[in-house]
Formats: structure tokens, sequence, C-alpha cells
């Protein structure tokens, strides 16, 4: 009888043996499929990141070539509106040149080109730009260039005496420093 014991006992053993292996590869089994669902899941998702992060490339670079075109076109317009206020100081200066009345008196060309000037000056002025005003003024190396200086016991020290070049600014920035003649 007990060797009838032992023998049920070994099978009993080996299906429990057999029921813990394919318990194993069940689970084993389970376990792969969650993981490549996993890894399936993981790829979609780069793939999808991949795409948005294309996307947005492409975006910015679109935006930055419509930036510089709409910069581009700014100053194209700002050119054009300077250029048609120059216009007609040029079409007076042709007037001028070609004037029956230059052959008379120079002081009627004289007066002509002093009115072209001073159109010229406003058109200037509409832009913001502006002559820095230097002869008397006190000697600033923000806007002005010292290209020689002279002793004149009569005026102050470091006070501008004569300009041999007029500066000008565009609003606060300096286009022309003004190059002077300063006293010692």
């Amino acid at each position: 009888m007990a060797e009838g014991m032992n023998k049920r006992i070994e099978p009993e053993k080996e299906t429990d043996k057999n029921r813990a292996k394919s318990f194993s590869k069940k689970k084993a089994t389970s376990k792969t499929g969650a993981l490549k669902n996993e890894i399936e899941k993981v790829t979609n998702d780069l793939n999808e990141l991949k795409d948005k992060y294309l996307r947005t490339v492409a975006e910015f670079e679109n935006y930055k070539k419509r930036r510089e075109r709409d910069i581009t076109d700014i100053i194209n317009r700002a050119n054009e509106e300077i250029c048609l206020e120059l216009l007609p100081v040029i079409d007076d200066f042709e007037r001028s040149l070609n004037s029956k009345a230059k052959k008379k008196s120079y002081k009627i060309l004289e007066q002509g080109v002093r009115l072209i000037y001073q159109k010229l000056i406003s058109v200037l002025k509409k832009q913001g730009i502006e002559a820095i005003e230097a002869v008397g003024q006190p000697f600033d190396p923000q806007i002005h260039a010292a290209i020689m200086q002279v002793d004149d016991k009569e005026k102050p020290s470091s006070i501008i005496v004569d300009e041999a070049l007029k500066g000008y600014r565009l609003k606060e920035k300096v286009l022309r420093f003004s190059q002077v003649v300063v006293n010692k």
C-alpha cells in the first residue's frame, strides 16, 4: 500500500509540475504580450512626438521666412515714402537748371536753390533728421568730432568756434558727427 501511495503522489507531483510549467508559460506569454503592447504604445507615442516636432520645426521656419518678408516690406515701404517725398525736390532742381532765368540773373538762381534747400530740409525733418548745432556750443564727443584746435583767448575753452562739416541725427541716433574746430 505504501508503494501505491507513492505512485499516486508522484503522478500528482508531475501534474503539479506540468501545471506550474503551463502557468509559467501562460504568465511568460502574457508578460511578453504586455511588453509587446507597451513597446508598440511607446513606438506610437514616439512617432507622434516626431511628427509634432517636425511640424513645429516647419512652422517655425515658415514663421522666420514670413518675418523676414515682413521686415523687408516695411523697409521697402519706408524707402518708397522717403523717395516719394524727395521727388519734388529733384523736380525743383531740374526746373531750376532748365530755367531761362539762370542766364539773366544769378540772384534768381540763388533764390531758387535756397527754396529747394529749404524744401529738402523740410522733407528730412519730417523723417526725423535734424542738423546738430555746433558753433558756439561746448564740445561734446558724443555728437562732435574735433578735427582741429585753435587758441582764441577771447572765447572760453572747449567751445566750438567753427564747423567744417555739419552733423546730423535721426531722432536720438547720430547719423554723422559734426566735424568741428575747438578752442583750447
